[in-house]
C-alpha cells in the first residue's frame, strides 16, 4: 500500500484488538490473530440491498499509512469496515468488523474477502472515542464502543 500526496483516502478511528490469549488463534490466521490495532474507515449496509459500497466516515482522526506503537513495536493498521446486516426473522441490524482494502484504480475501499463467506473468529475491537458510539447508534440504534471482528475464513 503506498501512501503519498495523491493518495486521497479517507482518515479513519484507530480500533484496539481485544482477544482471549488463553484460547490461542481462533481465527483461522484471520487479521485479528496478529494485529492489536485496526483502522476503521467506512461504513458498508447491507440491510436493503448488497451493493457493496463502502460509505467514508463522517470525520476521521487517523491518517493512512500512519504508524501506531503498540507492544514495543510499530504497525500499519490493517483497514476495516463496519457492515451492517439485517436479521433473518426479527428487525433490526447486526454489526461486525470486515476487512477492506483500497482499490487506487476505482479511489474507493472495497471488501477484501468479496464473494467468501467470514464469520465471527473471537476477537473483538472498540475504542474509547465517542464517534464509535455514536455511529452504531446512528446505524443500529444502540450505542456500542465494541464490535465483533469477523474475519475467520473457513476453507
Amino acid at each position: 500500500m503506498n501512501n503519498n500526496e495523491n493518495d486521497h483516502r479517507p482518515a479513519g478511528l484507530l480500533l484496539d484488538v481485544y482477544r482471549a490469549h488463553r484460547l490461542g488463534d481462533c481465527t483461522n490466521g484471520g487479521i485479528s490473530a496478529a494485529a492489536d490495532t485496526l483502522l476503521l474507515v467506512g461504513v458498508l449496509d447491507e440491510r436493503r440491498a448488497r451493493t457493496g459500497h463502502i460509505t467514508s466516515l463522517p470525520s476521521g482522526c487517523t491518517p493512512h499509512g500512519m504508524r501506531s506503537h503498540v507492544g514495543g513495536h510499530e504497525q500499519i493498521s490493517p483497514t476495516v469496515a463496519v457492515r451492517i446486516r439485517r436479521h433473518a426473522f426479527i428487525e433490526g441490524g447486526h454489526a461486525a468488523l470486515v476487512r477492506v482494502e483500497w482499490n487506487a484504480d476505482r479511489r474507493r475501499y472495497e471488501l477484501t474477502e468479496s464473494g467468501r463467506v467470514v464469520m465471527f473468529g473471537g476477537n473483538y475491537a472498540g475504542t474509547s472515542d465517542s464517534r464509535l458510539g455514536e455511529l452504531s447508534e446512528r446505524h443500529l440504534g444502540h450505542r456500542s464502543m465494541i464490535l465483533p471482528i469477523h474475519d475467520r475464513i473457513k476453507d
